[in-house]
């Protein structure tokens, strides 16, 4: 039973080299599958793809034209290797933490009514190209965050809640875990940290008043899904929604 990590990367070739280390770095705690969608790159993103890709057999690529992350999200979905059991999504610019799957993992096969797992993350301004990990001295804070990486999901689950709403230019991650967890899907959230989350200027989420406004609308949606169907009840994890300065 494979575990498909998606990654979904437009013109970040330093960075998605970083990503992917920190992928292969654990590809025996499971039979994991890579799945690198490129958005469309411009760059030479696409030459440092193939070159992976050349180098590591866990690692499969699709190319589409440029859509922005929920396009690619749902064209990794559309894309799930026919052995996929298990699915979590890793961004391009962020990096794995070390026993990651070796921790969460257990949970899942243990338990089979357990639809996911649900961690924490580390938001960062810089990572140790050679460690994979925050520098030493960087800003740094541990937080349960809104983020598709702290979830380590079933395929039956994704199969269950869909596609990504791709209304949603920002956010879509927001709407999505809201809609897995109106659902009542059976969940543990772990003290796991999943992963390295990287803080930078070029980042899409560094624009506050657009991914404010969307994720006023992910949560109007659940609000109006919720008001629609009285079955749907809102079971999730506490989430951090506040960084520090430092890293905001």
């Amino acid at each position: 039973m494979k575990t498909t990590v998606i990654v979904p990367v437009y013109n970040r070739p330093d960075s998605l080299v970083l990503a992917i280390r920190s992928l292969i770095r654990e590809r025996n705690a499971v039979d994991m599958d890579i799945l690198i969608v490129d958005d469309g790159s411009t760059d030479q993103t696409p030459d440092v793809i193939q070159s992976l890709a050349d180098s590591h057999p866990e690692i499969r690529a699709v190319r589409r034209d440029n859509g922005g992350v929920t396009k690619a999200r749902n064209t990794g979905l559309d894309n799930l290797h026919d052995e996929t059991a298990f699915v979590t999504f890793l961004d391009s610019d962020d990096t794995l933490a070390a026993d990651r799957f070796a921790t969460d993992m257990p949970i899942l096969q243990a338990q089979p009514d357990i639809a996911l797992t649900y961690g924490n993350m580390v938001a960062t301004t810089q990572i140790d190209p050679l460690t994979l990990r925050p520098v030493q001295g960087a800003a740094q804070k541990e937080i349960t965050g809104i983020h598709l990486s702290c979830a380590l999901m079933r395929r039956s689950l994704i199969t269950r809640i869909g596609r990504f709403d791709e209304t949603l230019i920002q956010a879509e991650d927001t709407d999505y875990l809201l809609r897995i967890f109106e659902t009542g899907t059976g969940f543990v959230q772990t003290s796991t940290i999943c992963h390295y989350y990287l803080r930078h200027d070029g980042g899409m989420t560094q624009d506050f008043d657009l991914g404010r406004k969307y994720f006023a609308r992910a949560v109007m949606k659940s609000l109006q899904r919720r008001k629609a169907d009285p079955t749907r009840k809102l079971h999730k994890p506490t989430f951090d929604l506040m960084l520090p300065p430092e890293l905001i």
